[in-house]
């Protein structure tokens, strides 16, 4: 059936004739802020299986995305890079909120889930055009669609950026992309990059600082989510994300980015971790990683997870967006 997907005579039209009807309204139809971000992760997930890199599935998330934010009045827009593995280009949504002040925060989920490349993989139910991904990643999206309601009204100093890729599965040609398309004011002015993954089927929240951040950040940042989950009785865990001695860095580490990953792990106490140690719990297994497979082995985690995330990273954001007095001078 993959085929199909790439077959001149399915147009970009046919897939917006199908699916846009569903859109008006839907989630953002309703006046409660705790439940936004759940109904986002079952809206794309069931409308927008198989987000795979350079198909209409992940073309079409982003224009929902595109839409959503605009609609919540930020500058939005969608970029497009050709070539990566399909005929079709991988697409990100981009919407931005400008402050008084150059420097901006990034807020990072991906779009695209992973490609069966081999019989083998397709055995194991790795990903394909069936793959809801809700864990990976489409709850991070409504997370941050919510996160982006949340802030909208919040008059800051500094800007905030959200950005949800495509093109992020190996070899993460769609993320080194749009990080390279960054000039060096524009990385320069970056004081942190949150990037948002996999927050579902892990036991317990874990808020991961990068190896080159900063001690200073990660007090304001691993350090205060802990004070804030304290406060509202949420668990968490926080860690560095790599070692000194591996040296394990995340393209955004690479690229002099201050970073904190927000993800959910099984262990019961994390250490300092390298990337490549942290595995999502459902992997790519498309026979787990959807709705149904989650409402029936997680219940309630969906939505109470979802909240959860919310709650840290709001108050945590609110203040990272305040620049103090000392920072205006």
């Amino acid at each position: 059936m993959l085929s199909l997907l790439n077959n001149k005579s399915v147009s970009i039209a046919l897939y917006f004739g199908l699916l846009l009807a569903p859109f008006s309204g839907h989630a953002h139809s309703t006046s409660k802020v705790d439940n936004v971000a759940e109904q986002h992760t079952r809206y794309i997930a069931t409308y927008f299986p198989g987000r795979i890199s350079g198909t209409p599935a992940e073309f079409l998330t982003a224009q929902y995305l595109q839409q959503q934010f605009s609609q919540l009045g930020y500058h939005a827009h969608i970029r497009h890079k050709q070539g990566v593995a399909y005929p079709l280009a991988a697409t990100s949504a981009v919407a931005v909120h400008r402050g008084q002040l150059p420097q901006e925060i990034l807020i990072i989920a991906h779009i695209d889930t992973p490609q069966a490349d081999t019989a083998h993989q397709r055995q194991q139910n790795v990903g394909g055009i069936n793959f809801q991904g809700v864990d990976n990643n489409a709850a991070s999206l409504g997370v941050m669609l919510e996160l982006a309601k949340r802030l909208a009204s919040h008059h800051n100093g500094y800007s905030l950026r959200f950005v949800a890729l495509g093109g992020t599965q190996p070899p993460h040609q769609g993320m080194t992309d749009y990080l390279n398309s960054l000039s060096m004011d524009e990385r320069k002015n970056t004081l942190l990059v949150v990037d948002i993954e996999n927050i579902i089927a892990g036991k317990t929240l874990a808020f991961l600082s990068g190896n080159t951040t900063a001690t200073a950040v990660r007090k304001q940042t691993t350090g205060e989510a802990k004070r804030i989950a304290q406060q509202r009785d949420i668990p968490l865990l926080t860690a560095q994300l790599a070692s000194s001695r591996s040296r394990t860095l995340t393209v955004y580490e690479e690229m002099g980015l201050p970073y904190m990953r927000v993800t959910a792990s099984n262990a019961v106490k994390l250490t300092t971790l390298a990337t490549g140690e942290i595995k999502p719990v459902l992997g790519n297994d498309a026979a787990k990683d959807n709705l149904a497979y989650i409402n029936h082995h997680y219940p309630r985690r969906l939505a109470q997870r979802s909240h959860q995330v919310v709650t840290i990273l709001t108050p945590l954001l609110r203040g990272l967006l305040t620049p103090t007095r000392a920072a205006k001078h």
